[in-house]
């Protein structure tokens, strides 16, 4: 048994061994690092000196934003009523969904890798990442998908709860939906390939899903995500 845990213990690290990091506070700092399509700047409701950058977007049209040295990783918005502030860039600090139907695109991940995202729901509505269709290409890891509004218990001294979801990528573009309320996102994890290597040995295992179930084999046993053969 000793072995098994081992073994879960080395599966779990993998998952974020040689992860690429892509944290909104550290890059994109300034609004020239992003690039925004089919939106209009709203100058009335932006802060520039406050950094903070309101974006419209008309009816039927979706946006596509995206820090010029991570364009793999996509903040998509389609706005379906003409309503104002369909998103906020915030440079150095967060990007803000502004309402429901906002999707993360994540291009070229490989299968098996781990995707954190640290967020939080933008206002007094809870924000939801469960609905039908979603994620992507992806299997989620957490069993609680649900963001506490603004101002619940645990906020951050400006009313934001801030919690990470966790995913595992089926490999290639992953797309991951909000149906509820909007929500901020301030960093996104990205990480580690198929390959797990056992600590008490050299040899590699795979790892891959079977019928939604993190599935790993080893010297052709198969084990689950705990180290339990199946």
């Amino acid at each position: 048994m000793k072995k098994f845990f081992l073994f879960a213990a080395a599966v779990v690290a993998a998952m974020t061994v040689n992860a690429k990091v892509v944290d909104l506070t550290a890059i994109g700092t300034a609004i020239s690092d992003w690039t925004v399509s089919e939106a209009t700047l709203n100058e009335t409701e932006s802060n520039p000196d406050g950094g903070k950058y309101v974006y419209d977007i008309k009816g039927g049209v979706a946006s596509d934003s995206y820090i010029n040295a991570e364009p793999d990783v996509v903040f998509q918005i389609k706005n379906g009523s003409d309503k104002a502030k369909a998103f906020v860039v915030y440079p150095g600090k967060c990007y803000e969904y502004g309402g429901k139907n906002g999707i993360l695109i994540l291009k070229n991940t490989k299968a098996g890798d781990a995707i954190i995202l640290t967020v939080a729901a933008k206002g007094s509505t809870a924000a939801n990442f469960e609905g039908e269709g979603f994620p992507v290409n992806a299997s989620a890891v957490s069993t609680d998908l649900v963001l506490p509004a603004k101002g619940s218990e645990g906020a951050d001294e400006q009313g934001y709860v801030w919690k990470t979801l966790e995913y595992i990528s089926l490999g290639g573009e992953v797309q991951i939906k909000e149906f509820a309320g909007g929500y901020r996102i301030k960093a996104i994890q990205i990480g580690a390939g198929q390959g797990v290597e056992n600590v008490e040995a050299a040899e590699k295992a795979v790892k891959f899903f079977e019928n939604g179930q993190l599935v790993i084999i080893k010297n052709g046993v198969k084990y689950n995500a705990l180290g339990v053969a199946l």
